[in-house]
């Protein structure tokens, strides 16, 4: 009897740990294995591109596409090399119209008929009967009313005192306005003040460097890590080509060897390519949120901020 037991025991046990063995598992995967995107796209008198989102060494798959028609779009999901989803160019055929039969002319004949006749008792109605032998006031118009008489004196001293009251009125509200005004701007230097305190202080400083240092390595880990396009670009104003050619200089040391820019400087255009790929672990955004949520303050503060901004 113990002997039984302690098989079923051992059974629930190696049962138990293959299950655990699993979770692990699929954690490690989650965790550790990346996500792997990658876009490209054109613009040659219209915008095309294409891009695809992969995970787990391309097991699972979403791609998408636009080559520049109406109904160009075109996306997919695909698991393990089979079609889950995929929506294709899809056009609508055109509308056949059907020809007219003689009873639906005989119809619109009718109608087209209807609103003269309509016009016709209109009229009728409306016209002013003649006069007769038997009621010969009928015809005699109704007594004229007498004209309303000009303005005087007492409505212009009326007017007068009106738009005395709606200056006065103006004037109270431009006084108001100014109050409010210098409130305000007490409000934002007491404001300003409580910042500038809340910013010397040195465990603010600590938790804003570690925000700051954190955010640098989720961007580093986020962006592309290879890619090459180029931009051909000009006006046909030669000053405004090498205003715009200044502007691009200033960000052309981060993109050096990966991208092209061609200044053209007797015509207008403008022509984009280019493609990139990157990659993201969960692992790592995972490690940077730990990171965060470490420190005390840094906590505090951002849970402070979180609580007031859903206030």
């Amino acid at each position: 009897m113990v002997h039984i037991l302690l098989l079923i025991l051992k059974a629930i046990g190696i049962l138990i740990l293959v299950l655990l063995g699993l979770v692990l598992a699929v954690v490690c995967l989650v965790l550790f294995v990346p996500v792997c995107y990658e876009a490209g796209g054109s613009w040659k008198d219209k915008p095309a591109g294409k891009g695809k989102i992969s995970w787990l060494f391309g097991a699972v798959s979403l791609s998408a596409g636009y080559d520049g028609d109406e109904s160009g779009l075109t996306a997919g999901v695909r698991l393990f090399g089979q079609k889950l989803w995929e929506m294709d160019k899809e056009k609508e055929a055109p509308e056949t119209h059907r020809p007219l039969d003689e009873e639906t002319l005989r119809g619109t004949d009718a109608e087209r008929k209807e609103p003269e006749e309509k016009k016709t008792t209109l009229w009728e109605e409306k016209r002013i009967p003649a006069a007769s032998a038997e009621n010969p006031q009928k015809a005699l118009p109704k007594n004229p009313q007498p004209r309303p008489e000009p303005e005087d004196k007492r409505h212009t001293e009326h007017k007068k005192k009106d738009v005395f009251g709606r200056i006065k009125v103006f004037l109270e509200k431009l006084k108001f306005s100014f109050q409010s005004f210098c409130d305000k701007l007490k409000n934002i230097q007491n404001i300003a003040e409580e910042k500038k305190a809340w910013l010397e202080d040195e465990e603010n400083q600590a938790s804003l460097k570690l925000l700051w240092k954190q955010t640098g390595r989720f961007l580093r880990h986020v962006c592309p890590r290879g890619g090459k396009g180029s931009v051909t670009f000009g006006f046909e104003e030669p000053y405004l080509t090498g205003q715009v050619l200044s502007a691009a200089a200033l960000i052309y040391p981060f993109f050096e060897g990966n991208l092209e820019i061609c200044p053209v400087f007797d015509e207008t255009v403008f022509e984009a390519e280019g493609s990139f790929k990157g990659r993201i672990r969960a692992g790592y955004l995972l490690w940077l949120g730990l990171g965060i949520l470490r420190d005390g303050h840094t906590r505090r503060m951002l849970f402070g901020f979180l609580k007031g901004s859903a206030v």
